[in-house]
């Protein structure tokens, strides 16, 4: 089953591929969080994209995946800026970041890259990735008092103070040791040892807190449809003024497995090997019984059912493959894959999630059934884990999907949605694939809330210009985050 469904996937992407090797595409976030009109590539989509047809090179000695791996990597490369560090398209549903995880994505899927290629194109990936790390993380991101990367230069979610984002700094500490790996400089093993120990300090304050919270309490452990989380779960981030663990958010649980794994592989320390068991203990408890998905995150020690992630679940599935390979582990989650394949359009693109309306009675709502290439790509690369294609027709097919309140189209030249109800869930799009740019989008939600921003903004702006020492809990009021 999975080989019938790697070949149809990547056909579907490579529909969504322009000339240059971009892999546009809108993005749908978990809640609300989107980028429709902007549908450019992103480090997110097109880091995955490379991993995989590098895989997929490996596995089959097939040229195709090969030149598909140097075109992808061509562009992604080309993202650099050699004067800043940065990467241009870094923010993945908000293109006003350069956050540290998509820098960190580029620069491990273009060190893998510079492995499988020509010695020129080695040279070009990897100063890019140098450059990325120097210029960029090491110099603008790192804390040295925290010893660990914060979330991005510019933090417009918390823009009076750090965030130390858990899965980010595993993610940085992979690409330092990848770096190291081909370079052999000492000072990115360092920095990676200092962000392990970071993780180690963070992982033991959540566990603490979990064991006091969960505290005879029932956990999913023992009902798998009750509505305590299973200890073991990575909190998401930290601040200077928020040192409680908040949500674990499974997606990210499972991306942090990646740096974990590169870290135990460096160190062989088994205090990260109990942080790894753990969260994969965690993440394997969380899986809701009737869908057999992985929950979507917790709140206070309690089960946040949904939205749960279909397409973007290959993302924690391949950090559960790298933990098993690792550790040299049983852990088996067949069912979920099995749940997940079963949802595959016949264009062979994946949804994207079930339960994104918190709506009674549920239903199904266009944000849950269009397939994009931003979490199509992380199913591609964990299909490529374990599965050879079966040779295709190199014929491309189009989805047409009618339910009560929208209806979605997918073909080979263009995406189209018509949604309806719920109201909040109105809109009309129209994508050509390979134009950077949407050609329609209208959603009245959107419209609204985009208003409503605007005039939050300008009442703080008059607000400073009459009292510049403006408290922040009088900006909170407002909406400032």
């Amino acid at each position: 089953m999975a080989e019938n469904a790697v070949g149809a996937v990547a056909e579907w992407l490579e529909s969504w591929r322009t000339s240059k090797g971009a892999y546009n595409g809108f993005v749908v976030h978990r809640f609300r969080n989107k980028r429709m009109f902007r549908i450019h590539d992103t480090a997110w989509t097109q880091a995955a994209m490379i991993r995989a047809f590098a895989n997929l090179w490996e596995r089959s000695g097939n040229e195709k995946w090969h030149e598909r791996m140097v075109l992808a990597a061509d562009l992604q490369c080309s993202r650099i800026r050699r004067d800043t560090g940065r990467y241009h398209f870094a923010g993945h549903e908000d293109d006003r970041f350069c956050s540290l995880v998509h820098c960190a994505l580029a620069d491990v899927a273009l060190l893998r890259a510079a492995l499988l290629t020509d010695a020129g194109r080695r040279e070009r990936y990897v100063d890019a990735a140098k450059t990325n790390l120097d210029r960029y993380c090491l110099d603008r991101l790192w804390v040295p008092e925290e010893r660990a990367f914060k979330f991005s230069e510019v933090d417009y979610w918390s823009p009076t103070e750090n965030r130390y984002v858990v899965n980010f700094n595993t993610m940085g500490a992979e690409a330092l040791l990848k770096l190291h790996g081909i370079t052999q400089e000492s000072k990115y093993r360092d920095y990676a040892l200092q962000i392990g120990e970071w993780l180690i300090r963070r992982c033991g304050v959540a566990s603490s807190y979990h064991e006091r919270l969960l505290a005879g309490r029932t956990t999913v452990l023992d009902d798998p449809g009750g509505q305590w989380m299973a200890p073991g779960g990575l909190a998401y981030q930290y601040t200077a003024t928020q040192q409680t663990p908040d949500n674990c958010i499974l997606i990210y649980a499972g991306l942090a497995l990646r740096g974990l794994c590169a870290l135990y592989k460096e160190t062989h320390d088994d205090r990260v090997a109990e942080i790894i068991r753990e969260d994969v203990s965690f993440i394997l408890a969380m899986r809701d019984p009737d869908t057999r998905l992985f929950y979507h995150t917790t709140d206070k020690g309690r089960v946040v059912r949904w939205p749960q992630f279909v397409s973007g679940a290959g993302m924690i599935l391949v950090g559960l493959h790298e933990a098993r390979e690792t550790l040299k582990e049983d852990w088996d989650w067949g069912d979920t894959l099995d749940a997940i394949l079963r949802r595959q359009y016949g264009n062979g693109g994946f949804p994207g999630f079930i339960g994104k309306a918190v709506v009674s009675p549920p239903r199904e709502v266009w944000e849950d059934a269009v397939a994009t290439p931003n979490w199509n790509a992380q199913m591609l690369e964990y299909l490529t884990l374990i599965a050879q294609p079966l040779e295709s027709d190199g014929r491309r097919r189009a989805a047409w999907i009618v339910r009560p309140g929208f209806c979605y189209v997918d073909t080979p030249g263009m995406a189209f949605v018509l949604s309806y109800a719920p109201a909040d869930f109105s809109c009309v799009y129209l994508a050509w694939k390979r134009w950077s740019y949407s050609l329609v989008y209208l959603s009245p939600y959107a419209l609204v809330h985009s208003t409503m921003r605007f005039l939050r903004s300008c009442v703080l702006a008059c607000m400073r210009a009459v009292h510049p020492g403006m408290p922040d809990k009088v900006a909170r009021l407002f909406g400032r985050k």
